[in-house]
C-alpha cells in the first residue's frame, strides 16, 4: 500500500496597505485571472515541474475563481473557509483533490504574476497567510522521500538575472518542520491521520529591488508518484506598501498598534538607533502614539528553512483623518439562533463610512475568525482601518440573550375581581411585554390588565436584541353564583299607586330576556321583551278577572353566556 499524504493549502498575499502603485487586478479584484499567467501539467520524478502556458485561461477544476457571493463554504479537512477571512470578494482555488493511483506522475498548477518594483519602494515586501493540511498515512504505507512529497511554493523570481531570489522564495511539503500542527477531525481520513495548521502569515521582503521586474509565483503539486494530492486556496489584498502596518494613526488616536509580518520565529521591535527594546512579538502597541515621523526598526529572525534574518524599519505617520471606530460592549444572539452575524452593519454601526473590517479570534488580530457572519457565543475582535491607514481594533462579546420570564404572583379570583397579566411576574424595565390568546402569540389580548375568564394565557418578553420568550401562565377564575330571578307573590293593579304593575327582578350576573304571563288554562295574556315593560292587569287593554297567573322568564347568565329560565305565579287581585 503506498504511503497517503494530503497536503492542502490556503494562501493570503498582501501586498501592504498604504503604497498606491499596485500592480492590476493582483488581488483578482475583476474576479478573474486578468494579467496573471496560469500553466498546468505535471511534475517529473526529480521535482521538475513539466507545465504548459494556457495564458488567463485556467484549466476546469484546477485553476478556478472563488467568489463571495457563491458562499463557498470551509475546506473539508482543515475547517478553515475556503474564501479568505479577511473580507475578500474573491479567492483562487489551485489544484483539486481528484487523485487516482497508478499516475506516471503527480498533476501541478501554477499561476504568476509579473511586475516592476515601483523606483520609490525601498521597503516593498509580501505578506501572505497560509494554512496547511495534512495526512500521515499508517505504518504499512511506501514512504515517500521529502522531494516526492506534495508541495506547495511561493516564489519570487527575479528576470534580470534569470533567478529565483532566495530568501524571498519558500516552500511547504508534507515534511516542513512547520510549528503549530494540530489534528483535523473533518474529511476522509481512512488513509491516515489528517493533521492541519490554520491561518498563518508569513513574508517575501523585495527591499532594495525598486525599479526591477520580478515574477510571484504560487504552485501546487501532488506527489511525484502521482498518488496523493495537494492544492491552495490563493487571496490577494490589493493596497500595496511596506512590511509592518499600523503605522498610520489619526490625529484623534490616542494609541496605535504595529503588526509585524508575521511566520517569524523571533520579533524585536527597537527605536531608530537601537539603543532601546521596545518589545518582542508580532505586533508592538504603542500608546500614547509617538511623534509624527518616528522610525522604528524591527528585527525578525525566521523559522529554519524558511528565509533570511531581516531588519525593517518603519516611520510613524500622524495623518490629518477622522478615525471613528465604535462597537458594543456586546452583542446578543437569540436561543434559537444557531450563529450571530458580526458582520452586520448593525455592529459597527456609528463608525466611520469608509473603514474595512477584518475578524480575529485574539486581540492582537493575527488569528483570522474563520467564519465571521456565523459565530458562536463568545469574545471576538474587530480590526478596522480607513484608507489613509489608521486602524484600530477592538473585542464584541456575543452572548445568548433570551428572556426570563418568572410567575411569582396569585392567579386564581373570584368574579368580578379581575386579573391584571401584567402583574403576575417581576418585569424587567429592559424587556417589553405583549400579552395573547394562543401560544404563538398571533392573537393579542386588548384588555390584559382585567382578565375575567379561567384559562391559560400567554405571556412574550421581548428583548432590545429582538429574542424572545413566551411563557404560559394558568388563570384561575371563580365564577360568580348564577343568578336568582324573583317577582311579588300579589299585585293589585287598580290604579291606586301600590302594587299596580308586574316584573320580575333579577337579582346577581343575570341580562333581562323575555317574560311571558300565562292564565290558569295556559293561554299567554301577557310578553315582553323588555324589562321596562311591566304587566299592568291586562289583556289587549281590558282588565282581566282576580285570580291565579303564572310567570315565565327566560335570560342569560352575564358572565358564562349560558341560559338562565325561572318561573312562578302571581295572585291578581283588585
Amino acid at each position: 500500500m503506498n504511503k497517503y499524504l494530503l497536503l492542502t493549502f490556503i494562501l493570503l498575499t498582501s501586498l501592504g496597505l498604504h503604497g498606491q502603485n499596485c500592480p492590476p487586478n493582483i488581488g483578482f479584484e475583476n474576479g478573474d485571472f486578468t494579467n496573471w499567467e496560469l500553466s498546468s501539467g505535471y511534475v517529473a520524478s526529480d521535482g521538475t515541474f513539466l507545465l504548459t502556458p494556457t495564458g488567463t485561461t485556467p484549466v476546469a477544476g484546477r485553476q478556478q475563481i472563488i467568489s463571495k457571493t457563491s458562499n463557498p463554504g470551509v475546506d473539508i479537512y482543515g475547517g478553515f473557509p475556503q474564501l479568505c477571512p479577511n473580507g475578500s470578494n474573491y479567492s483562487i482555488k489551485l489544484g483539486n483533490t481528484d487523485v487516482k493511483p497508478p499516475y506516471p506522475q503527480g498533476v501541478a498548477e501554477r499561476i504568476s504574476y509579473t511586475f516592476t518594483v515601483p523606483t520609490n519602494q525601498t521597503d516593498y515586501t509580501i505578506v501572505y497567510n497560509y494554512a496547511i493540511v495534512l495526512q500521515d498515512p499508517g505504518p504499512n504505507s511506501v514512504q515517500h522521500t521529502m522531494p516526492e512529497k506534495p508541495m506547495f511554493s511561493a516564489e519570487i523570481y527575479d528576470v534580470e538575472s534569470n533567478q529565483y531570489i532566495t530568501c524571498a522564495s519558500f516552500s511547504y511539503n508534507a515534511g516542513s518542520s512547520l510549528p503549530g500542527f494540530t489534528a483535523a477531525s473533518g474529511g476522509n481520513q481512512s488513509q491516515g491521520i489528517v493533521y492541519t495548521k490554520g491561518w498563518t502569515q508569513s513574508s517575501i521582503s523585495l527591499r532594495g529591488y525598486g525599479g526591477k521586474t520580478v515574477r510571484l509565483e504560487f504552485s501546487a503539486r501532488d506527489c511525484t508518484p502521482g498518488g496523493h494530492f495537494g492544492y491552495a486556496y490563493i487571496d490577494v489584498n490589493e493596497p500595496c506598501g511596506a512590511a509592518i502596518t499600523g503605522n498610520n494613526y489619526c490625529l484623534n488616536e490616542k494609541g496605535m498598534t504595529l503588526y509585524a509580518p508575521t511566520g517569524f520565529s523571533q520579533y524585536n521591535w527597537y527605536n531608530s538607533d537601537f539603543s532601546k527594546l521596545l518589545g518582542t512579538g508580532p505586533t508592538l502597541t504603542l500608546n500614547p502614539v509617538p511623534p509624527d515621523q518616528t522610525k522604528i526598526a524591527l528585527a525578525t529572525v525566521p523559522y529554519a528553512g524558511l528565509g533570511c534574518p531581516d531588519t525593517i524599519y518603519t516611520v510613524i505617520n500622524a495623518i490629518n483623518a477622522t478615525f471613528n471606530f465604535t462597537v458594543p460592549d456586546s452583542v446578543a444572539m437569540c436561543s434559537a439562533q444557531p450563529t450571530y452575524d458580526l458582520t452586520s452593519g448593525a455592529v459597527t454601526s456609528g463608525s466611520s463610512g469608509n473603514l474595512a473590517y477584518s475578524y480575529y479570534k485574539d486581540p492582537n488580530g493575527l488569528d483570522f475568525l474563520p467564519s465571521p457572519n456565523a459565530v458562536t457565543p463568545g469574545t471576538y475582535y474587530i480590526k478596522a482601518i480607513n484608507p489613509s491607514g489608521c486602524s484600530g481594533i477592538l473585542p464584541v462579546k456575543v452572548v445568548v440573550n433570551n428572556p426570563i420570564i418568572k410567575i411569582n404572583a396569585p392567579t386564581t379570583f373570584t368574579y368580578p375581581t379581575g386579573i391584571d397579566l401584567s402583574s403576575v411576574f417581576v418585569k424587567d424595565t429592559s424587556l417589553t411585554y405583549t400579552y395573547y390568546y394562543d401560544s404563538k402569540a398571533t392573537k393579542p389580548i386588548p384588555n390584559f390588565t382585567n382578565v375575567h375568564y379561567t384559562g391559560t394565557y400567554y405571556i412574550k418578553a421581548t428583548s432590545k436584541y429582538g429574542c424572545f420568550t413566551i411563557t404560559s401562565v394558568n388563570i384561575t377564575v371563580n365564577p360568580p353564583p348564577p343568578p336568582i330571578i324573583t317577582g311579588p307573590n300579589t299585585f293589585t293593579p287598580n290604579n291606586d299607586g301600590v302594587n299596580d304593575t308586574f316584573n320580575i327582578n333579577i337579582k346577581g350576573y343575570g341580562e333581562f330576556g323575555s317574560l311571558k304571563i300565562l292564565n290558569r288554562y295556559g293561554k299567554e295574556v301577557f310578553s315582553t321583551t323588555s324589562i321596562e315593560t311591566a304587566w299592568d292587569g291586562k289583556y289587549l287593554g281590558e282588565p282581566l278577572p282576580v285570580g291565579t297567573y303564572y310567570w315565565l322568564f327566560t335570560g342569560t347568565n352575564t358572565y358564562d353566556r349560558s341560559p338562565v329560565h325561572a318561573a312562578g305565579s302571581i295572585t291578581l287581585l283588585r
